[in-house]
């Protein structure tokens, strides 16, 4: 095979891929947005009578930032038009750690450490207030004098 036609191979392979992708990522918005827009639809009509619908305009707001940002068919526009900031540029990002895995495992170090020092976080947020012998501590967090 001639480098110009698996050049052009691999970018047509690449853009089925990526078309794929953001075709499921719709396909999963749509099954979260249809039993949500019914859910604000009813609180709307609840609550019809103290004021103009809310919900229901919420979720259509959502919806379109959505469509925007997954941009499903972005791979149709020409080389030299602008990039957006949407779900291109993360499958981007994704693309180089897959095809760099110097790079991967780097940002997965980067990314476990982040994950680890949340965790430790929480962990000391959600631990009850008690002392290392069991005893409550006052308020103040010093241990009570016995």
């Amino acid at each position: 095979m001639e480098p110009q036609h698996k050049r052009t191979a691999g970018a047509l392979v690449r853009a089925v891929v990526m078309l794929a992708i953001k075709l499921l990522l719709n396909a999963a918005r749509d099954i979260v947005l249809i039993p949500l827009a019914v859910a604000a639809a009813v609180a709307d009509l609840a609550l019809l009578r103290s004021g103009e619908p809310r919900f229901f305009r919420a979720v259509l707001r959502m919806g379109e930032w959505s469509d925007r940002w997954i941009d499903v068919w972005s791979g149709g526009r020409e080389p030299h038009e602008d990039p957006r900031e949407n779900v291109d540029a993360l499958l981007a990002r994704v693309e180089v750690v897959v095809r760099d895995p110097q790079a991967g495992a780097r940002r997965a170090r980067v990314l476990r450490r982040w994950a680890e020092r949340q965790l430790t976080r929480a962990r000391r947020a959600a631990r009850p207030a008690l002392g290392g012998d069991g005893t409550e501590r006052p308020p103040g967090g010093a241990k009570p004098k016995a």
